[in-house]
């Protein structure tokens, strides 16, 4: 379980901090203030991370070295006058080259991310990978 407390300190800027050791973060509005992270640049950096830990685990338990890999994600919404996210484009560049199998076994790791499961089926998640520079 991971409790968060979320306060508003008024101006659009509210304070998550985590319950278990008072770790901060704030966030702002992207439209108004943009000082800070957004809620969507939240989601993105949890979806990015998650992949990349999962990738990460996997790598370490079998020998692969993925550091330096990184991933760039785009959070696009729709609606008028309910937004909601409508598209996550995710990108995963790992600056090493590996065979197919080990490229594939990567592969199904980072997507075996619980975040990226956690979207319905309204919230398209895309997901590109690229070896060694070459995608793939």
């Amino acid at each position: 379980m991971s409790l968060m407390h979320i306060a508003y300190t008024g101006n659009q800027r509210c304070v998550a901090t985590r319950a278990k050791d008072d770790k901060q973060v704030v966030v702002d509005c992207p439209m108004t203030k943009g000082r800070e992270l957004g809620p969507g640049e939240m989601i993105a950096a949890g979806l990015g991370s998650c992949m990349l830990i999962s990738m990460a685990g996997f790598a370490e338990r079998h020998g692969l070295d993925v550091d330096g890999s990184n991933v760039e994600v785009d959070v696009r919404f729709v609606g008028e006058p309910q937004s909601r996210i409508s598209t996550i484009d995710v990108r995963v560049h790992v600056p090493k080259d590996f065979g197919e199998q080990d490229r594939a076994r990567l592969r199904k790791a980072a997507n075996a991310c619980p975040i990226k499961h956690s979207f319905g089926h309204e919230t398209e998640v895309s997901t590109a990978f690229e070896f060694g520079g070459e995608p793939t």
